[in-house]
């Protein structure tokens, strides 16, 4: 008995709709697996959710500090500051000299109890000699009486939107 076998089928040649899916889905694949290097994840970011500024004085810690005014030389502080310690302290807010003023600026100075939080702008906190207009910064001084001294630049904002009610408290006549 004789065997007959099969004659080999001719290779077919792959479609060119096939390949052309194949080879999108490739380039695909490779497009997509680079967006995390180029956009990272926004919460990997470290920053300030603020308009303000944060500083670190000791056990004092003071957040979304700035300043509120219009350039005419008074400016109120607003913020928040937090006494972390165990201790009353004394903090003093005061702007740094500029060497071409006339005159010295004023600072301010608030009182706070252990682990006590309070907001600036209500405390009546006011700077005066403070010429800078809304949009440029201002080197703070702030002292805690339990933890030193800092420096620090705090942006000067309009009294207007969220800060239309952050003025400067009313002077004895």
């Amino acid at each position: 008995m004789k065997r007959r076998f099969l004659a080999p089928a001719p290779a077919r040649r792959p479609s060119t709709r096939r390949v052309t899916t194949v080879l999108a889905g490739v380039a695909l694949a490779l497009v997509t697996t680079g967006c995390q290097v180029n956009s990272p994840v926004q919460t990997d970011v470290a920053y300030q959710p603020a308009d303000g500024v944060p500083a670190d004085v000791g056990h004092l810690a003071v957040r979304d500090l700035l300043l509120v005014g219009d350039g005419s030389g008074t400016v109120v502080v607003s913020g928040s500051a937090v006494n972390l310690g165990d201790q009353d302290m004394t903090v003093q807010i005061a702007a740094q000299a500029d060497p071409n003023a006339t005159t010295a600026p004023t600072g301010s100075e608030v009182q706070l109890s252990p682990r006590q939080q309070v907001n600036l702008s209500t405390k009546g906190l006011q700077l005066s000699g403070v010429k800078t207009k809304p949009g440029g910064v201002v080197p703070v001084t702030i002292t805690s009486s339990t933890g030193g001294t800092t420096v620090v630049k705090v942006p000067v904002l309009a009294p207007t939107d969220y800060y239309s009610t952050v003025t400067p408290a009313p002077t004895g006549s």
